[in-house]
């Protein structure tokens, strides 16, 4: 059963319209003209109207535009009632929002089937629109959980930059999507040893958000369950924290025992005694970080092994360092090295990274991960970044 509205000024034509019409199951309203069809149509819907085109007061054709300008919530399928039969002035009805003819005087039959396809246009409209209606809400929802999921990720990363006369340490993270695939971690122990780390999970989005939070909870030093970094005072000169190469190892064994479908991660993981200077880091598939000590890059080892949650019993190794006063170190994500200018497609790569770590040696650290950040979105020259940024930057002061 539709809701039609008739607007037809013939008396005769529109009773017998409107009597056919409530005859094969249907609620008409019928309107004398234009302007009394345009009335009924601002107070009750209708699904289909009929109307005549020569009308006093307001035409066919005008209700047409107006019922089309009005943007109905629904659609309104309109069929136009005319004896005109020249082309052109089809063509102007079908410009101006009309859906079907009709002859007058009217064949029943011939109407019969108008409305039949009218009725299956708009019983089409009304499941796409209950099928948008739903898939609004569930889009509602879905960002809702989105924003719930990236608070929850953005409160587990590093509450603050890290500063003392010992030691100061800063960090970034820009990710690409409303979550993101890097984890940073930044934590000082025992008001003496430093903790830092970049993970970097493989693809963007939902999945590779739920791996970098689950790493950083297996990471976590506070909370219930017990942490991957920390134990009894051991004999590795890192007071209670685990050696790297250890903790990098048992992440990568939870990450085999797990289905991640396919997704791996890439990490480096430092530890720094403050007191003392000595420092020790373990990479699984990372880049390599870059340590700046008088305005000049240090070569170090790349003796990293294989993305985590790849090959099972992979064992990863410590390497060990003594900073000097004023050193720099920094861990980054693979974001920095592939980002690509938008004017020729050329990488930012590891050699400019390094050039842009020396020329802000004299900014401060929290200055200087937000100076690098800016100086990656000019270079990507207003591209967008293609990844997660993440930076930490560590800088020993002495003893």
């Amino acid at each position: 059963m539709m809701r039609i509205l008739i607007a037809e000024d013939d008396r005769i034509t529109r009773v017998s319209l409107a009597r056919q019409l409530e005859a094969w199951g249907h609620t008409v309203t019928a309107a004398e003209d234009g302007q009394s069809a345009w009335e009924a149509l601002s107070v009750n819907p209708f699904d289909i109207v009929i109307t005549d085109w020569e009308m006093p007061r307001v035409s066919g054709l005008e209700l047409i535009e107006r019922v089309r300008a009005a943007g109905a919530a629904t659609y309104v399928y309109i069929v136009l009632l005319t004896g005109r039969t020249n082309k052109s002035d089809i063509v102007n009805g079908i410009e101006a929002g009309a859906d079907d003819f009709v002859s007058k005087p009217f064949d029943r039959e011939e109407l019969r089937v108008r409305v039949l396809s009218g009725e299956r246009v708009v019983r089409l409209e009304r499941a796409l629109h209950e099928q948008n209606r739903a898939l609004a809400a569930a889009s509602a929802r879905m960002r809702h959980d989105l924003r719930s999921a990236a608070r929850l990720q953005r409160a587990m990363l590093p509450r603050k930059a890290i500063e003392n006369r010992r030691v100061r340490a800063a960090w970034t993270y820009v990710p690409t999507d409303e979550l993101g695939g890097d984890a940073i971690g930044l934590e000082l122990i025992d008001d003496r040893y430093l903790i830092a780390y970049v993970i970097d999970v493989a693809g963007h989005g939902v999945p590779a958000a739920l791996l970098s939070v689950t790493a950083m909870h297996a990471l976590a030093t506070a909370g219930q369950g017990a942490s991957l970094l920390l134990g009894a005072q051991g004999d590795y000169g890192l007071g209670p924290v685990h050696p790297p190469g250890r903790i990098v190892t048992e992440l990568n064994r939870r990450f085999c025992a797990i289905d991640n479908d396919r997704r791996f991660l890439t990490m480096l993981l430092f530890i720094l005694d403050t007191h003392s200077g000595r420092a020790t880091f373990a990479s699984a598939g990372h880049p390599r970080p870059v340590l700046v000590r008088a305005r000049a890059v240090v070569p170090l080892s790349d003796d990293g092994g294989l993305p985590l949650g790849l090959v099972e019993g992979g064992d990863y190794r410590d390497v060990a360092l003594k900073l000097q006063p004023g050193d720099r170190f920094f861990i980054y994500s693979d974001g920095f090295l592939e980002q690509a200018r938008l004017s020729d497609g050329a990488l930012f790569g590891a050699e400019r990274l390094q050039a842009l770590v020396l020329s802000l040696a004299d900014i401060p650290g929290p200055q200087l991960v937000t100076r690098a950040i800016d100086a990656l979105a000019e270079w990507a020259g207003g591209k967008g970044f293609e990844d997660d940024m993440s930076l930490v930057m560590i800088e020993w002061l002495g003893h």
